[in-house]
């Protein structure tokens, strides 16, 4: 039993003894350069196969060094004490790193406090003063944070900007589903929202413009009907380009109006526009208006231009099939044509009265 445990602490001295140098093993890599010198690797793998070489050890901190790894040079030329203590090269090597060491976290002090008051700005100025671009800056120090994303939604409310309000107050339900404040701040928001809704359907003008880019929530149930209204709006206005715009998203949303289907047609007619999403939509606009054959040749284009835009090569393949069928009822009104013409025009004659004969 002594024997054992006497085999066993054996052992555990002789780890203790060799897990330091392999603790600090380097490889020439420091959170300041992810891509190790040259001069650094080399360094590195001669120190390893000899920890004494003092040269290979003096060559690796000069490298890490050069690329600001001050503390891992410090580091390094510690380990070199134990055998190179009295060096003279080695401790003015060392001196040097711990000052520059000392300067880096000087800094980075420096910086850490300067960005603490920008944040602490951008927070004041987000609660306070509903400043929106403050809220994104400090978003973008503490992305996620519940608090800050409140601010925002806050601020986005007092801005008249409801809908994009709510995208954000669903996010902080899902962050803090007990918080009943949120549900509030929700409430508030889309009742803001449908008064505005109401204005954009019922208004005209600029105003009603932008109370319908107030009210559109991408995903809820009204954002077709709201795309539509603001392509009506704008062709109103006299902004051709971007109510084939409205017009188009909201035909990718419920494809099959037929107010909407006209307005892409003419609307891409008069604007000459040959990008893949425009012809993709006239394409499915001539299908909704049941003119499968001149559909084909816009949504062979869009898929030329664009091969994975969504529902193309569907819309294509339904177009085909329908084209036959259309094709099929022409030649079949083109062949019956002349005998319906022929059999209108003795019927005709043939109902005359004789010229001396009384009717």
């Amino acid at each position: 039993m002594q024997a054992a445990l006497h085999s066993r602490w054996s052992a555990i001295a002789a780890f203790s003894l060799v897990a330091p140098a392999a603790a600090f093993a380097h490889d020439g890599t420091c959170k300041n350069s992810t891509t190790p010198s040259e001069a650094a690797v080399a360094a590195s793998k001669a120190l390893k196969e000899d920890s004494g070489n003092l040269e290979a050890r003096l060559k690796l901190a000069d490298a890490l060094l050069a690329s600001n790894c001050f503390e891992d040079a410090v580091h390094v030329l510690e380990e070199g004490e134990a055998t190179h203590g009295r060096n003279g090269q080695l401790q003015s090597q060392l001196r040097e790193a711990r000052s520059m060491m000392r300067e880096q976290t000087y800094f980075e002090g420096l910086n850490r406090a300067e960005d603490a008051a920008k944040l602490s700005h951008n927070l004041h100025r987000c609660n306070k003063l509903a400043d929106i671009e403050a809220c994104d800056a400090a978003l973008a120090r503490q992305p996620g944070d519940p608090q800050v994303l409140l601010a925002k939604a806050d601020a986005l409310v007092r801005a008249k900007r409801p809908a994009e309000a709510l995208t954000i107050l669903r996010r902080v339900r899902e962050l803090t589903p007990n918080d009943a404040t949120v549900e509030q701040r929700i409430a508030a928001a889309e009742t803001q929202r449908r008064a505005f809704l109401d204005t954009c359907q019922n208004a005209t003008g600029e105003s009603a413009l932008q109370a319908c880019q107030s009210a559109l929530l991408p995903g809820n149930d009204d954002e077709f009907a709201i795309r539509k209204r603001t392509g009506i709006l704008l062709q109103a206005s006299n902004q051709p380009a971007a109510a084939l715009d409205s017009y188009i998203a909201a035909n990718l949303l419920q494809p099959g109006d037929r107010s909407i289907a006209l307005a892409i047609i003419t609307l891409s007619d008069n604007a000459g526009r040959r990008d893949a999403l425009t012809l993709a939509a006239r394409g499915t606009a001539l299908l909704t208006l049941g003119r499968a054959i001149e559909a084909l040749t816009p949504l062979k284009q869009a898929l030329v231009l664009s091969p994975d835009l969504p529902e193309v090569k569907t819309r294509l393949a339904q177009a085909e099939r329908l084209a036959k069928t259309e094709a099929r009822k022409l030649a079949a009104a083109a062949t019956a044509g002349p005998a319906v013409a022929g059999s209108t025009s003795t019927r005709r004659y043939s109902n005359a009265a004789p010229v001396n004969r009384s009717n």
